[in-house]
């Protein structure tokens, strides 16, 4: 369920406090969709092991031993820094990866720059940058790296706002069909860059993101969102009048995956959403932490059966 708690956060205290109505909605517990992509996975389809390396001193000496045929690096929540970045762009073995998490590196601008500057980065499909402070410039610059353009996975940092949002809406790699873009204000203007992406998105993960009502009805009337399979919007403030777009939303036809948790949706969202032609393809439907009385739970449950987690 993708009610989940982020590492990515602009706010600590706003993200304890959706962390916390998301926890309190859901139970706290991790349940899996075994029938449909769950949106509480993220745009990973799996999670490399976690690398050992305690130090950037530990790291270089297993660098320069080599990594032998990995494809996929994970250096989450290793907190080494700037340095980091610039270890990684030296090193040949970046070149044989397709997949990296370097996710609360504290890396910022300085870090990052340093990693997209290597030539090594024509086989990254994957990028994790969650939770580095990157910033709308170090937004800018991922999305403008010439050695990014064979992406086709982006968790992208904190502290992102509406135009580091539009920065990577216009990105250069064409080939980037998931974003994760959770817990950065980028507010209703990055939801309106996005709803102009020529980006061939199939995932989206916007949790927590202040794109209110207008920002999802930009969403939902955008033919650029065609492919989606997969929307969360967990955290948004979408109010019944959100649901309602959604639940009208022709271009959104082919979602399979519909996340809406913690969005003060009451049971006119609810009832639009069980009454909605274009959703026909949806096999997750997620609405915890909404305030949905017992009619709209009832039109939901008839709808949706065992594909509604209320």
């Amino acid at each position: 369920m993708s009610c989940r708690p982020t590492r990515r956060s602009e706010d600590l205290g706003a993200s304890l406090l959706l962390a916390s109505l998301c926890l309190a909605a859901c139970g706290g517990a991790q349940a899996q969709a075994p029938a449909a992509t769950d949106a509480s996975q993220g745009p990973a389809e799996h999670e490399p092991p976690k690398d050992n390396s305690d130090s950037l001193k530990e790291l270089r000496s297993k660098l320069a031993s080599g990594l032998g045929g990995a494809t996929e690096l994970n250096l989450a929540a290793k907190g080494f820094g700037p340095g980091l970045g610039a270890l990684l762009a030296d090193s040949p073995d970046l070149a044989k990866l397709s997949s990296l998490d370097v996710s609360d590196n504290d890396l910022g601008i300085d870090g990052v720059r340093a990693l997209i500057a290597s030539a090594r980065l024509a086989q990254l499909r994957e990028l994790d940058l969650g939770g580095n402070d990157i910033g709308d410039d170090g937004a800018s610059a991922v999305a403008h790296s010439p050695g990014l353009a064979g992406l086709e996975t982006l968790v992208s940092g904190n502290s992102i706002a509406s135009s580091g949002a539009t920065a990577l809406a216009q990105a250069t790699a064409r080939h980037l069909s998931s974003l994760d873009l959770s817990m950065n204000g980028i507010g209703e203007s990055g939801a309106s860059a996005l709803a102009r992406t020529h980006l061939p998105l199939e995932s989206l993960y916007l949790l927590g993101c202040e794109i209110g009502t207008n920002g999802v009805r930009l969403l939902a009337q955008s033919s650029s969102m065609g492919k989606l399979t997969v929307l969360a919007l967990s955290g948004n403030n979408l109010g019944d009048e959100g649901a309602q777009a959604l639940a009208k939303s022709t271009t959104l036809s082919s979602l399979t995956t519909l996340d809406l948790c913690a969005n003060g949706i009451g049971d006119d969202g609810a009832l639009a959403l069980a009454q909605s032609a274009p959703l026909k393809r949806l096999k997750v439907i997620e609405l915890y932490g909404n305030d949905i009385g017992s009619r709209g739970a009832a039109a939901l449950k008839k709808r949706f059966g065992s594909r509604l987690h209320l």
